[in-house]
């Protein structure tokens, strides 16, 4: 799914985005300026930058021919190909549809890399602890363990993060009917309307049903992938010694696939899709990057604090909280 940024959508009035800055604004909100989808102004950044219309990728020319692509995205853009940086070497190298997707995400919303980066970090500090608190003193010698279930946990935040993300991508060829039916769906419930592509209460359903259909998969995936690594692992230790056991015992196949599978399409699915719309109303709102980034840090704290309990039930691991057998 995805879509292109604009201010005429039918639901956007309810973020107070494209207003005209009369009335009270209150402590610590802003004026909405609109982006501006015109040629003239187009051109006039183009122009700023020393840029031609021909020196753009062709499916970033295609956009900006067809009035599909506003001054704000646009500028993203060039800020992203003048810094010589690991971004924009993604960007340049990545397979082509990797890297459209990757840019269609700083597009559209150029905190993209820091929610991530803070996602992850979050998930990194909650599984460590929860592995270090079950397995004890055993920790440094389960640590084959303990790295499965925390790359597994990484993985599963990333593909949430990413694919709930909004985009904006161009040019991206459809082969088939599905391929650009998905593509008109919103990537969350709270994504912005744009030139040519207006999103309804209707759209927005079922964007959150086909994303609730991904997200299982890839749970499903992932939590069997973990439990078939972790099972490996174990028999491969208790090869050598048939008396060792684990400090905690891992869920059966069946439960970590269905309940990772649950976890990401339903649970996480509903969480983030709130959380998506938070941030929209607070990029929308709120004074400056660093108030947003505050408000969206303390809800995506809480959200771990949240969704963690909800997993472990799902799958059957056992909850948070010091093992003093294992200690």
């Amino acid at each position: 799914g995805g879509g292109d940024d604009g201010d005429d959508g039918d639901d956007d009035d309810y973020f107070d985005e494209g207003d005209d800055g009369d009335g009270d604004d209150g402590f610590m909100r802003k004026n909405v300026i609109g982006e501006l989808f015109d040629r003239a102004s187009i051109d006039a950044v183009m122009k700023e930058w020393h840029k031609t219309l021909f020196e753009l990728p062709a499916g970033l020319r295609m956009a900006v021919e067809m009035g599909l692509i506003s001054t704000a995205q646009l500028l993203r853009w060039l800020r992203l190909e003048a810094k010589p940086n690991a971004v924009r070497t993604v960007a340049r190298f990545a397979p082509e549809t990797a890297s459209r997707d990757f840019v269609g995400r700083l597009m559209a919303d150029p905190a993209f890399l820091m929610r991530l980066g803070f996602e992850q970090a979050l998930t990194l500090t909650a599984a460590l602890s929860y592995e270090a608190g079950k397995r004890g003193n055993n920790f440094k010698k389960e640590m084959d363990l303990a790295a499965v279930n925390v790359t597994g946990l990484l993985a599963a935040n990333a593909a949430v993060v990413w694919m709930l993300a909004p985009t904006r991508t161009f040019g991206a060829p459809n082969k088939f009917a599905w391929q650009s039916f998905l593509h008109s769906l919103p990537n969350h419930a709270f994504d912005r309307s744009g030139p040519l592509r207006q999103y309804t209460v209707a759209s927005r359903l079922m964007g959150c049903g086909v994303k609730a259909a991904q997200l299982s998969a890839v749970g499903l995936a992932i939590g069997g992938g973990m439990s078939l690594a972790t099972g490996a692992l174990i028999s491969a230790r208790k090869s050598k010694d048939p008396s060792w056991e684990p400090s905690y015992q891992q869920p059966p196949l069946e439960a970590m696939a269905l309940g990772m599978g649950a976890h990401l399409g339903l649970s996480a699915n509903f969480r983030y899709q709130l959380i998506a719309g938070l941030d929209r109303y607070m990029a929308a709102s709120l004074t400056g990057l660093t108030n947003a980034a505050i408000g969206t840090a303390v809800a995506r704290t809480l959200n771990e604090c949240i969704g963690e309990p909800i997993r472990l039930m799902l799958t059957g691991q056992p909850k948070r909280g010091m093992d003093w057998n294992a200690a």
